[in-house]
């Protein structure tokens, strides 16, 4: 792996500093967040708990699902000299993602009634339809946004995902005007993913026709061959992580109806704004930053400690403000129907302020080639999510109980994915100084 990334030491010295590229993902990525952002106190007044629970659960499944519809070959388009190769990498991820949502389709037409029982909501059986539509989406946006941070386009990724959330946006709003219900949610979340892929999958093939044409099968079975390790480790452990953050969204369904699922939802994605909003950008830059220096000087220490100290700063202030304010936030923002996530938000405060900062340097574990690792703590850190889940409710029978559990053992995991990348950010026994922005 270290061989095939010394080409980034050249392919990458010309480009803009670590700063400017992370200002220019910033920037897009904070327009793009303030639209739903903006948005939610009208959706929470035109929406329910229990619409909002049905689209957390809807998501829950397709997430989990996209994860291995790719075989994780999309994190692999970053690492090849050659842009030939690069392009069978991403033609691999999409073919493999093609034939999950046909597989999909045909297990959703053949048990889609076990399929809403077993998810303790038989009401969502009519949408589980769409599940292999949104999979081949979400996997196809993925693969090309891998593309675009290889080719250093971080200006087209800012535009891309500002037109995809002012989409998402859009149809959600219409269709909750129409009162549409959960639907509307649904049909908004795939509405808005839908043009912004197929806009980025048209501007890709008019700038790198050539290149892409070199796809071919030769191609592809040696590239699978070569990055093997992402679908035999990679795969199963960033499954394990999705699982860990999707799978207690079902039982929470089972345990406790839609209107719970509602109000933690809503959490997700307060909480979650300002990782989406910063940290997705910080993450490309951090990983084609952290692999050149990584070829180049056999560590990426330097810029570890940097991005880490950036990721500090930004995440205090909102957390903090989280953990004293949440409940009365959220009943003014949101409606007072909504002061119960703003207690689970409370809750979740310092678990999504360690999410916040080991997240996107956790990506040291590829560095290092610690796949196994990555693996093994992925499986620890369901077994304990889910454990405490499965304690909370057997012995205390409370949703803030479960949500407290969740948090806990949440950000132990997290802590321990962040002692451990900053460990591996010294490389092999190399810890000297590496280059400056």
């Amino acid at each position: 792996m270290i061989q095939s990334l010394r080409y980034l030491k050249s392919r990458y010295a010309p480009g803009g500093s670590f700063r400017g590229n992370v200002l220019t993902l910033v920037t897009g990525t904070t327009i793009a967040q303030a639209i739903p952002i903006a948005m939610s106190p009208i959706l929470t007044r035109i929406y329910s708990p229990d619409d909002f629970g049905v689209l957390a659960l809807y998501l829950s499944v397709t997430s989990l699902v996209s994860i291995v519809a790719t075989g994780r070959y999309e994190l692999a388009v970053l690492l090849p000299e050659r842009d030939e190769d690069a392009a069978n990498v991403a033609g691999l991820a999409i073919c493999i993602s093609i034939a999950v949502s046909a597989f999909a389709f045909i297990a959703v037409m053949l048990f889609n009634g076990p399929f809403a029982k077993m998810l303790g909501s038989p009401g969502i059986a009519r949408w589980l339809y769409l599940v292999p539509a949104t999979i081949l989406l979400t996997s196809a946006y993925q693969t090309l946004n891998c593309w675009l941070t290889r080719k250093m386009r971080f200006r087209r990724l800012a535009l891309n995902r500002m037109s995809l959330s002012a989409a998402t946006a859009a149809a959600n709003l219409s269709l909750g005007v129409a009162k549409f219900g959960a639907s509307g949610l649904i049909f908004g979340s795939i509405a808005g993913q839908s043009a912004p892929t197929v806009m980025l999958g048209r501007q890709i093939w008019k700038d790198d026709r050539e290149t892409l044409r070199a796809v071919n099968r030769h191609g592809l079975r040696r590239q699978g061959v070569r990055f093997k390790n992402f679908p035999l480790f990679s795969l199963p452990a960033d499954f394990l992580n999705s699982s860990t953050n999707q799978i207690p969204i079902m039982l929470l369904s089972n345990f406790f109806g839609a209107a719970v699922i509602g109000f933690y939802s809503l959490t997700q994605r307060v909480l979650g704004a300002p990782i989406t909003l910063i940290v997705s950008s910080i993450a490309e830059v951090f990983k084609q930053r952290a692999s050149s220096d990584y070829a180049k000087f056999g560590n990426c220490r330097n810029i570890y400690m940097k991005t880490f100290k950036h990721l500090l700063v930004l995440s205090l202030p909102p957390f903090v403000i989280f953990f004293f304010m949440a409940p009365f936030l959220f009943s003014v923002v949101f409606g007072a129907k909504w002061r119960v996530a703003g207690e689970y938000a409370q809750i979740f405060s310092v678990m999504y302020f360690l999410r916040f900062i080991a997240s996107p340097l956790s990506f040291t574990y590829f560095l290092a080639e610690r796949q196994r690792e990555d693996l093994y703590l992925n499986i620890f850190a369901g077994v304990i999510t889910f454990a405490s889940l499965f304690a909370a409710y057997y012995l205390l029978g409370d949703a803030k109980a479960a949500v407290t559990a969740l948090s806990a053992s949440g950000s132990i995991v997290y802590l321990i994915f962040l002692l451990r990348s900053y460990q591996f950010s010294a490389g092999k026994g190399n810890l000297q100084v590496i280059g400056n922005d």
